[in-house]
This record gives structure tokens, sequence and C-alpha cells, in this order.
């Protein structure tokens, strides 16, 4: 056994004061405060005149780097038109009656976000539809069956002022329907439009004159569905689209109109070929795209800049890069990228400004880069996981702090990680199941954690060396399984100097030292 030279107690005094002066400076650099940076986007929206007190016109998005926000109305034109949501920056009407078209065809106001001494103001339009007053239908209409469709459709209504269901997705049941051209008299849906379970409908042919859906379209379970073009009039803005499950769409060709969203998911189309017709959405709060088997790219989102509430795309097995999101700026809550089987790459979305919070990217067979991430210097919770391509963490470079989590779990190919080499600092990191890394040498700067470490079941690594520096973890080390690994001595520095706080658990490893034998220098075989 080899048997290393304890630190003597001269050095070790040194050592603490040195450690003492340099905590005190970099408490006093810390002070420094962070500056508040609040987002907005204006709120542009048309609606029909008419609706009802309390009615939801929508959702002022904004956002912040810190804290929480406020809002409020702070001019608006008529006076009293409208209320804002304090804490949530939902738009309601206050007062029904100048909401006419013929008085006020266009509702005005200015919103200050605030966060603590810091507020950013942002602009209100809303513009209303002029409706023909005995075309309307007044509430929520259900067309369960085909016999029902026909019915009301010859009212030739032009508006519904709540929501339109045709089908039985509500009901969980199928319908009969086949044929919606006895709608086509319909301009103006005030709530929503649901499609949902109607197997015989191939198209929406009879929709093809409505031009405004004030809150959400959804498309769902209509399995002989293979075209939506009849939507290409409908020009709403801060709407949430949802197709979903609908077995033979090939494409979302007649939603071009379309520019900003409040959410998009596109989940489970097994034959839709592309999503060219988004070409022109810039923003969406959220963004989901899943198990579209068939598709190869998301060219049509080659616009899109703002997705700050998040983007998953999941288990698209055709899908091979993720180029079109090349004009992303602002991804601020979560990017998730799991179980794209034929993903090459993610650098469509190495141009961010504004990063995520929180980023999985796991089970994506074909993966061998994950470049796109260059610019992150601080995450939240970052898990590279089961990626067996993947080579490198070339993408990570920069990454100095994991104020949540940072793991890197079952990437049989990763041989090192040089690329963390300014990781100075995470909340949790795990290093676990990564069959061919060799060694851990890139996390020599890292400084502290703040929870936990495991190294796990990494059956190539033969040291530690890379935490030589690691002189703080609050709460449990695990280093388990790794049966190579025969050299614990870089964590003398962390022990000697009592910077563990928890657990000290070392078994199944080539060689388990207790705390006290690296403390003594009996650390390595």
């Amino acid at each position: 056994m080899k048997v290393l030279n304890k630190i003597n107690k001269y050095q070790l005094v040194l050592f603490l004061a040195s450690f003492f002066i340099i905590s005190c400076s970099t408490d006093e650099d810390s002070t420094t405060p962070i500056q508040t940076v609040i987002t907005t986007y204006d709120f542009s929206k048309t609606i029909d005149e008419n609706p009802a007190q309390g009615f939801e016109i929508g959702n002022v998005l904004a956002s912040t780097n810190q804290g929480d926000l406020t809002f409020s109305l702070t001019e608006q034109t008529p006076a009293g038109a409208m209320n804002i949501g304090l804490e949530t920056g939902i738009l309601t009407v206050a007062n029904p009656s100048v909401f006419i078209f013929e008085t006020n065809p266009t509702i005005t106001g200015l919103v200050t976000v605030t966060n603590g001494a810091v507020s950013k103001s942002t602009n209100i339009n809303i513009s209303l539809n002029d409706i023909t007053e005995d075309n309307i239908y007044i509430g929520s209409i259900n067309l369960r069956s085909q016999a029902e469709v026909e019915a009301f459709g010859a009212n030739n209504y032009t508006h519904i002022s709540s929501t339109l269901n045709i089908g039985k997705y509500l009901d969980y049941e199928v319908s009969d329907i086949n044929d919606l051209s006895p709608l086509s008299s319909l301009t103006s849906i005030g709530v929503n439009l649901l499609v949902g379970l109607n197997p015989n409908l191939q198209n929406l042919n009879g929709l093809e004159n409505l031009t405004n859906v004030t809150n959400t379209i959804l498309i769902a379970q209509n399995e002989s569905l293979t075209t939506i073009q009849s939507l290409s009039e409908v020009n709403s803005d801060y709407i949430s689209i949802n197709i979903l499950e609908n077995n033979n769409l090939q494409n979302l060709d007649g939603l071009e109109k379309i520019k900003i969203l409040i959410g998009l998911e596109i989940s489970e189309n097994s034959s839709l070929q592309n999503i060219d017709g988004l070409a022109n959405v810039t923003q969406t709060y959220s963004l989901k795209i899943n198990e579209n088997p068939e598709l190869t790219n998301i060219d049509g989102l080659q616009n899109l800049t703002s997705a700050n509430g998040g983007i998953m795309i999941r288990n698209n097995k055709s899908l091979t890069n993720l180029d079109s999101l090349e004009n992303l700026k602002y991804l601020e809550d979560n990017l998730t990228i799991i179980e794209n089987q034929s993903l090459l790459n993610i650098d469509g979305i190495r141009n961010l400004v504004l990063r995520p919070k929180l980023i999985y990217i796991r089970d994506n067979a074909s993966l061998n880069s994950i470049a796109g991430l260059l610019g992150i210097e601080v995450s939240g919770a970052l898990a590279i996981s089961d990626n067996p391509s993947l080579l490198n963490l070339v993408g990570l470079n920069n990454l100095k702090t994991a104020s949540l989590s940072l793991e890197i779990i079952g990437n049989s190919s990763i041989q090192n990680i040089d690329e963390l080499s300014n990781l100075e600092s995470a909340d949790k990191l795990r290093l676990n199941n990564n069959s061919g890394l060799q060694n851990i040498n890139g996390l020599s700067n890292l400084k502290s954690i703040t929870q936990d470490l495991d190294i796990k079941d990494n059956n190539s690594i033969l040291n530690l060396n890379g935490l030589q520096n690691l002189y703080y973890l609050k709460r449990n080390l695990r280093v388990t399984g790794n049966t190579s690994l025969a050299d614990l001595c870089a964590l003398q520095l962390l022990l000697v100097s009592d910077g563990l706080g928890g657990n000290f658990t070392v078994n199944n490893n080539a060689y388990n030292p207790t705390k006290q034998d690296i403390i003594n220098g009996n650390c390595s075989l």
C-alpha cells in the first residue's frame, strides 16, 4: 500500500488561514447585487365586441431573472375598460359597455411590470371585431353528431360567443361527424374551437371563413383527418394551438396567419411530415413537439425567437436536427430534449441570449454533440444522461455554476469531462454509470458543492484527480461501484480541512479507504 506523508500542522494552519482570508474576500465580493432584469412583450389581440364582464382577454407575458413580478394598468383608453391580475398579468373585461366596435374599435392601455424597485412598461392594443348581432349564438355549443352539425348550420350563425365543440372529445366517445360544410357562415368563435374524436372527418371544409378564435384551437384524435387547410383565414394571436393524435395528418398547412402563441403542442401525429405551416410564428410561451415518428425536421419554426415557458422535444424518432431554431433568442424556463433516436446535434439553439434554468438531454441514441449549449455559464439543473453516442461535453466549456444540479449519467462514449474545467460550484453533482469515462481531471477548478457528490459505477476511472481543489461539500459523499478506482488521494483537502458536512460512503471500488485512511495519507493502492 502506498502511504503519503501527512499534511503537517504548520501547512494546515497556513492553508486554513489563507482559506479564511480568501473566503472573506469572496464574501465581500459576493455582496455585489445581481442586477434585476425584466423582459416584457407588447400585447396585441383581436376579440369580438360585446364580451361579458370578467371575460378573459389574455395574459400579458413578462419574465425576470430573479424575484417575483406584479402587474398594474397605468393607462387605458377608454378609462375603466379593463382589469389586470396583480400577480398573474391576466387582462379581463371590466366594463363591457365600452367594448363596442362602433364607438371603440380599438382599446389601448399601458401595463407596468414591477419587480421591487425595477419596472418596465408594455403596450396593450385590443382590436374589436364588428359582429352582426342578429347572427350571434350566445354561449357554447356542442355538436356531437352529423345531424347536429347540419341543424346548427341551418341557422347561418356568423359568431359563437363562447366555445364550439365538434365531436365527442369531451365525452371520451367517437362521433359520426364527417362533413363541416354546413358551418361555412362562421367567422368568429369567442373562446375555444375543439374538434376531436371524429374518426370519419377527413378535412375541416366549412371553417374556411373563420378568421378569429380567441383562446384555444384543439384538433385531436381525428384519425382520418389529412388536412387543416381550411383554417387558413384564422389570424388570431395570443392563443394556444394543440394538434394531437391525428394519425393521417401530414402537415400543418393552414396556420400561416398565426404569429404569436401562448402555447403550441404537436404530439402523436403518426403521419406528420412537416410543420411548415407555422413559418410565421415568432413567439410562443411554451412549445411541445412529442412522438411524431415521421417528422424529420422542424423547419416551420425558423422565425421563432421566444419560448420563455420552455421547450420539450421528445421521442420524434426521425428528427435529425434542430437547425430551424437558430433564431431562437429567449428560452427561460426549461429545455427538454429526450428520446429522439436520430437526433445528431442541438446546434440550432446556439444563439440563445436568455438561456433556460433547467436543461434535460436524455436518451438520444445518435446524439454526438451538445455544442449548441456553448454559451451557458450558469444553469439551474443540467442533466446529460444516457446518450450513448455523445463523445464529449463540448458545449459546457463556459459553465461556471449549476445552482440546482449537474448530472452526467450513462454516457458510455465519453472518456473525460475536460470541458467542465471552468466549473467552480454546484448544488448537486452526479457522475454515474459512464462506462468509458477514464478520468475527471476536468473538475480541477471545482471548489464547493452545497449538497451531494455521487461518483458511481464508472468502471474505467482509476483515480479522483480533479477533485484536489474541492474544499466544501455540505452534505454527502458517495463513491461506489467504480471497479477500477484505486486512488482517492484527491479527497485529502476536503477531508483534512473538515469540509465534508454529511456522510462518507466509499465501497465496491478497487480500493475502499475509510475517511481516516485518506486523512492519514493511506489513500491509494
